[in-house]
């Protein structure tokens, strides 16, 4: 959680400096504002957060080592070194990336509260409140004996389809600008399905080496009705390669999260759906390692 923001930003060596302070004297440093690392200008792009984001957290990490969660929110990193009674946070905010030190029980008990307060896909009538979850994606890939007891794992339901293509729009936006930095070269999927057109797979997939979010959806027992090809193109698919339909969308486009959370929608409602809660994903992975948690997905998880 940011408390504030101090008046000038370090470069990437006192960010480290800083974050060995926050590690080995954090009973100094509790309560005291958040320190801006990576400054970025209000409505900077993807890209320009990204990039403004990933010399500090190269110098972090060789500070302090591999994080013990990797994670996002919509306002950018959401990252963890846990120290046993503390944490120290690498967290997005309005101006850029900040650093703080807390007491490990106090932040979890802060998060798990917003997180369950049932803010985010209340009501369709409401705004969706998945962009002030304190984290859309969090990633754990120490032993599996020491799986972390310290994040929610659940997963809020879209109250309507268009708070869905919101939230599915904010997670993919926050794999593509976070995920370059965190975890380099490594690959991100999930896949969807409906309960109306079971057991149709929906493939969800962000490749860094490829540099472009991608869907493909299985088509292989769909009859060669006239109409198809027209009905699936009108929704957004690009290519029959075969048997899936495919769709890419650029890292460079900065629409892309946006235009890919539109078709995902668009296929489902497409093929009888008729809510957020009748879907559901599965095989939630970043290059088949480690656990994720995906709260801000926005539908049910299996």
């Amino acid at each position: 959680m940011v408390i504030g923001t101090s008046p000038s930003a370090p470069g990437p060596l006192d960010a480290a400096v800083h974050a060995r302070a926050l590690r080995e004297r954090p009973d100094a440093h509790l309560g005291a504002p958040a320190v801006l690392v990576a400054p970025c200008p209000p409505g900077a792009g993807r890209a320009a957060r990204r990039e403004a984001l990933r010399p500090v957290y190269a110098a972090l990490v060789a500070e302090l080592g591999e994080p013990t969660l990797y994670g996002g929110s919509a306002a950018g990193p959401s990252v963890r070194w846990h120290t046993g009674t503390h944490v120290v946070l690498l967290a997005g905010g309005p101006r850029g990336a900040t650093l703080s030190v807390h007491t490990a029980s106090d932040l979890h008990g802060r998060e798990y509260a917003v997180v369950e307060s049932g803010s985010a896909g209340r009501r369709p009538e409401e705004p969706h409140g998945f962009d002030a979850l304190p984290y859309l994606w969090l990633l754990h890939r120490g032993p599996e004996r020491d799986w972390p007891a310290f994040r929610w794992d659940g997963h809020h339901t879209a109250a309507s389809w268009e708070h869905l293509e919101s939230s599915l729009g904010l997670l993919l936006d926050s794999w593509m600008e976070q995920l370059p930095v965190q975890i380099p070269g490594d690959w991100a999927s999930f896949v969807v399905g409906c309960a109306r057109d079971w057991p149709r797979r929906l493939l969800v997939g962000y490749s860094q080496d490829r540099g472009e979010l991608s869907l493909m959806v299985d088509h292989r027992t769909t009859p060669e009705e006239p109409g198809v090809e027209e009905a699936m193109r009108e929704r957004g698919w690009q290519v029959r390669e075969r048997g899936w339909w495919r769709a890419v969308f650029a890292d460079e486009d900065p629409a892309a999260a946006g235009s890919a959370a539109r078709l995902l929608v668009a296929d489902v409602r497409g093929r009888g759906s008729v809510c957020p809660d009748e879907l559901v994903a599965w095989e939630l992975t970043v290059n088949d390692r480690g656990r994720l948690w995906l709260p801000g997905i926005g539908m049910p998880v299996n």
